[in-house]
């Protein structure tokens, strides 16, 4: 039931109550994503690893949903995952959801421009899935990677696969990597035309110091196809209000792209759609929970909503939460016209995991919103 209405500028927007979907009294139970199989079928996905790159093993636990949403009740795990509300993956026409992970492992061993990483397949409305063991291969980066400075059995370089997968004539993804030499993070666009089996270097859509003040450089990007048939990839450059998020636009595919403007959103692990409407939706945050909204075809001018306070007007004060209790890793995806599903994390205990004696719990939440011009 949409519980709040809320009117910004150019639209209105019905805000549901928070719904818990996952939720864990040990342990972690965040980082969550959330897609749509063309069938109809929904599945969730969260981390279930410290957010580290020296784990021994990565596992995600996947939800599925065949009631649109009201329940989550079929699960099982996953090894092979990094974290969720990351992971680059397509929904196809023919029922099946196919993506990589997040690492990649330099193929063959010894040089560091040539990479492999998992391909996985879902499909029967999530209720299968496959692996293929470094199954995605990238290759053609203009220069060596910088090797990953610990030891590691999951985590191999500084390289990392996320968000998006768009089908244009070919498929396009994006990689932030950081090269040799650099001192801060740079982000490339890759493209594959045999399905996600063989990705060839595209262009870099931003490097290192095009953004000057950013902390960490151009590193969670997000790729979404406006209305014009271009392309805008907005990123992560930092954490903090300070971090506002960086974006370039390319207009042949992928191919080039143009200097960097900033967002007056911010700070980590932006995810965006494009709606029915022709809105684009964007979500980030740390601190705090925002579902950012933009109602021009090239994103020029945004307007907020604050999903935590939101949040914490809805629950009950024993579930509310502060900017320190969530990863602030927020997934949304559109699942009928102009209404959005999102997903978020509340993490009682911030970035350690639920002690076995306490009485709190880690929890995935769903939100139910609709968008509509005012």
């Amino acid at each position: 039931m949409l519980r709040e209405e809320i009117q910004i500028r150019d639209f209105r927007l019905r805000l549901g109550q928070p719904r818990v979907v996952a939720e864990a009294t040990s342990g972690r139970c965040w980082y969550p994503s959330l897609e749509k199989f063309s069938t109809g079928e929904l599945m969730l996905n969260h981390s279930l690893n410290a957010d580290v790159n020296i784990n021994l093993t990565n596992t995600q636990a996947v939800y599925v949903s065949t009631d649109q949403g009201l329940t989550f009740d079929f699960a099982y795990d996953v090894n092979g995952f990094h974290n969720g509300c990351g992971e680059p993956r397509i929904s196809l026409p023919d029922g099946r959801i196919i993506g990589t992970s997040t690492f990649l492992k330099p193929d063959p061993a010894g040089q560091l421009r040539r990479f492999s990483a998992h391909r996985w397949t879902y499909d029967r409305g999530g209720k299968r899935y496959t692996v293929e063991p470094w199954g995605a291969v990238v290759e053609g980066l203009p220069r060596d990677v910088e090797p990953w400075p610990q030891e590691s059995r999951t985590w191999w370089a500084r390289i990392n696969w996320f968000s998006d997968i768009l089908e244009l004539d070919q498929y396009v993804a994006t990689i932030s990597v950081r090269f040799q030499g650099d001192t801060r993070w740079g982000t490339v666009a890759v493209a594959s035309d045999d399905g996600g089996r063989h990705w060839r270097y595209l262009s870099t859509i931003a490097g290192p110091d095009s953004v000057p003040d950013a902390k960490e450089g151009f590193d969670e990007p997000c790729l979404v196809q406006l209305a014009d048939g271009d392309l805008m990839c907005v990123s992560r450059v930092g954490t903090g209000k300070d971090q506002n998020l960086a974006r370039a636009y390319s207009a042949d595919g992928g191919k080039s792209w143009s200097q960097v403007d900033r967002l007056p959103a911010y700070s980590v692990a932006p995810q965006m759609v494009r709606l029915a409407n022709g809105a684009l939706t964007l979500v980030t945050g740390r601190p705090g929970l925002f579902l950012w909204i933009s109602g021009d075809s090239r994103g020029q001018k945004w307007e907020f909503v604050d999903l935590m306070a939101h949040h914490n007007r809805t629950v009950p004060s024993s579930f509310q939460m502060n900017a320190k209790q969530t990863s602030a890793y927020i997934d949304v995806i559109e699942v009928s016209p102009n209404r959005v599903f999102l997903v978020y994390d509340r993490t009682p205990f911030g970035w350690e995991p639920v002690p076995s004696d306490s009485s709190e719990r880690s929890r995935i939440y769903l939100l139910e919103a609709e968008i509509e011009r005012a």
